[in-house]
């Protein structure tokens, strides 16, 4: 599904969705339109419907005008007659009968059939499939993630109505509402160069012909200018303000009360708990036009880390040396993926963080996906031998031991802020299980466009790629000093979803193989860093 169709799709049937009620919501279970191609398709085969019912509950009205005209026409014939000699047509007996006739009957008639509702069974579908629209949170959600990929792929307004995303064009294009909601997350996020830019998109989008139609989903030029001059004020131009106000037919008189009130109420932008982290350096590396740096590393296979190796090498690629990240190729089949999706996936929950409130979570800004679980404790037993499976592979691959492991789903515009796998001590399974050492990454599916994971103070990037396994260290091998030049994050996915078992190497699970006390560094500075 290309990511702009989405965002219209959500966008469009989100409007109507506003009014429902949790009891209405309640009987359907819970979707996940930004991750589950079933729930998108099952969106659009929707919008389909309600656009067929649209066109019929037009035909009955269409229907009832035509009636309405013909009537107004056989009601004209008579009047036509008189024009002109109106004393001489009524002295007709015959036309002086039907006309009290028809005045005291017809329009009685008349007035009774203009009073029929038409379309009811129409608007009553379209109430009923309501409860089945995106929710404000949901078309919130897709919007901020086509702004996340603008930011992360620097993708220009004048491409992005072209449908041009990263060197790839996407057939496909936005409209002026869009165009005003991306304006609209970009001034929440104080970001008023890029807003400015689509709102005047937006007004230049708008097409004579279709004012009918905006009006109708209440979407208003006035709207876009009002926050366009905001732009302007908040950039320190408001002169620029002033003209664009006055433009405007219905604003000029107000302009100045108007502007008044956007220099003495500044508009306070969205905290950072509330936005991705998205540093240059990071999204940089992310973009098409990355490139990594060749190196003199090589391609070998593994046929020495276990036994069973001899037997069934391993190709191996070395990416870094110091720090030591390696990519394993064709490790899993594609029937062990198959069998850990099965077990894993309906486990799967959105991403969240804690509220203020006790216990109340909300979706995460810095990592946007489901998750799901750590441990096998929550999977039926007959997912067992496949988990064991991937245990023996990491085994063979790294000689170490697992028994932490979660997968993660990315959908349209998911990713995952730059940061660290080890814990810092921050968690308290550290002192029960030592830090995260090491991380194995399983990718389960190829990533049409984005969605590669990146390595910023090494300027690495790594395209998900199915049967692929990427193994670094957090850890100096010798010390076990926490290396900060581990720095990773997952760069937007563009189009289609990134699915990947993630799996971290404690340090005490290793006690029989290899030293496990040694603490390095780890303590000398106080590290927050979410994971």
């Amino acid at each position: 599904m290309l990511p702009l169709l989405i965002l219209l799709i959500l966008t469009s049937a989100a409007g109507q969705s506003q009014s429902q009620t949790s009891t209405e919501t309640s009987s359907y279970p819970p979707k996940e339109f930004m991750t589950s191609m079933a729930d998108r398709m099952e969106l659009l085969l929707l919008d389909r419907e309600l656009i067929s019912n649209l066109v019929q509950y037009a035909e009955e009205l269409q229907e009832k005008v035509d009636v309405l005209q013909r009537c107004a026409k056989a009601m004209q014939i008579p009047l036509e007659d008189s024009k002109g000699r109106e004393e001489e047509y009524l002295s007709n007996p015959l036309h002086s009968f039907q006309l009290i006739r028809h005045m005291h009957e017809d329009w009685r008639h008349l007035e009774k059939f203009m009073r029929q509702t038409v379309g009811q069974d129409q608007i009553s579908f379209l109430k009923n499939k309501a409860t089945k629209f995106p929710s404000v949170e949901e078309t919130e959600e897709a919007t901020e993630a086509i702004y996340r990929i603008i930011l992360t792929y620097n993708v220009e307004p004048a491409d992005l109505v072209k449908g041009l995303i990263d060197g790839m064009h996407y057939n496909s294009s936005i409209s002026a509402i869009d165009c005003f909601s991306l304006g609209t997350v970009f001034f929440h996020f104080g970001e008023y160069e890029n807003a400015a830019q689509f709102l005047q998109y937006s007004l230049d989008l708008v097409k004579p012909e279709y004012y009918s139609v905006n009006h109708v989903l209440e979407f208003e030029s006035s709207e876009v200018i009002r926050l366009l001059a905001r732009c302007s004020v908040e950039l320190d131009m408001v002169e620029d303000a002033r003209r664009i106000l006055m433009g405007h037919r219905d604003l000029a008189e107000h302009s100045e009360r108007l502007l008044n009130f956007y220099t003495h109420t500044r508009h306070v932008p969205a905290s950072w708990e509330e936005k991705p982290f998205l540093p240059l350096e990071f999204i940089q590396i992310c973009r098409s036009s990355h490139q990594n740096k060749p190196s003199r590393l090589h391609c070998r296979y593994n046929a020495t880390t276990t036994p069973f190796l001899r037997l069934a090498p391993l190709r191996m690629e070395e990416l870094s040396l110091d720090p030591y990240i390696v990519v394993y190729h064709n490790v899993l089949s594609d029937a062990e993926i198959a069998e850990v999706e099965r077990v894993i996936e309906p486990f799967l929950k959105r991403i969240g963080r804690y509220g203020e409130m006790e216990n109340s979570m909300s979706p995460s800004k810095r990592r946007t996906g489901l998750t799901g679980p750590h441990r096998d404790d929550y999977m039926h037993v007959s997912g067992a031998p496949v988990i064991e499976r991937v245990h023996r592979h990491i085994r063979d691959m790294t000689g170490l031991f697992m028994n932490e492991h979660q997968m993660i789903k990315y959908g349209l515009g998911g990713h995952c802020d730059h940061h660290y796998d080890f814990l810092n001590a921050s968690y308290p399974s550290t002192h029960a299980m030592g830090d995260r050492m090491a991380t194995v990454l399983f990718y389960l599916n190829d990533v049409k466009h984005g969605g590669s994971t990146v390595f910023t103070h090494l300027q690495l990037k790594v395209p998900s790629e199915r049967g692929k396994v990427l193994f670094w260290y957090n850890m100096r091998g010798e010390t076990h000093d926490l290396d900060r030049r581990t720095v990773h994050g997952s760069c937007p996915v563009i189009d289609g979803t990134k699915k990947i078992l993630s799996c971290f190497i404690n340090e005490l699970d290793q006690m029989f193989i290899q030293l496990t006390y040694r603490p390095g560094n780890r303590h000398s500075e106080n590290i927050k860093e979410w994971h």
